[in-house]
């Protein structure tokens, strides 16, 4: 048995904010995404600064990335092992980057919220969505 009828696309306040966030631009994420690290985080203006750069840089990769974005299954192994391997090493560096303009708590901080918003989307995927 199933609570949601079938056909159920999901309607909820978890979508509705995914399709608004989809019709903003890159830099306007970016801004989005900078106010509330500084909220969260207790930026001051440099690091502030310096995050607006750095989301700005990984919300234009995520739209080129979107663009060309083909058809999944059409990949071979050695592919998508490669765009695994490639999204794993950005987000090295983005964390690399990340370090560097935080404050030692400030990270740990960022770290413990990212973690958190991490496990949450796990348990999340494994739902299965009509």
């Amino acid at each position: 048995m199933y609570a949601q009828p079938p056909g159920h696309k999901g309607d909820g306040p978890r979508e509705e904010r995914r399709e608004k966030m989809s019709e903003f631009t890159p830099q306007q994420r970016a801004e989005l995404k900078t106010k509330k690290m500084t909220l969260d985080l207790d930026l001051n203006t440099t690091q502030q600064a310096a995050i607006q750069k750095l989301n700005l840089q990984v919300e234009a990769d995520r739209e080129a990335r979107k663009k060309n974005r083909g058809d999944k299954k059409a990949l071979t192994a050695a592919e998508k092992f490669e765009h695994a391997s490639q999204r794993l090493d950005a987000e090295i560096a983005i964390k690399k980057q990340l370090k560097a303009i935080l404050t030692e708590v400030q990270f740990e901080k960022f770290e413990k919220s990212h973690d958190r918003k991490k496990n949450r989307r796990k348990t999340h995927m494994g739902r299965k969505r009509d």
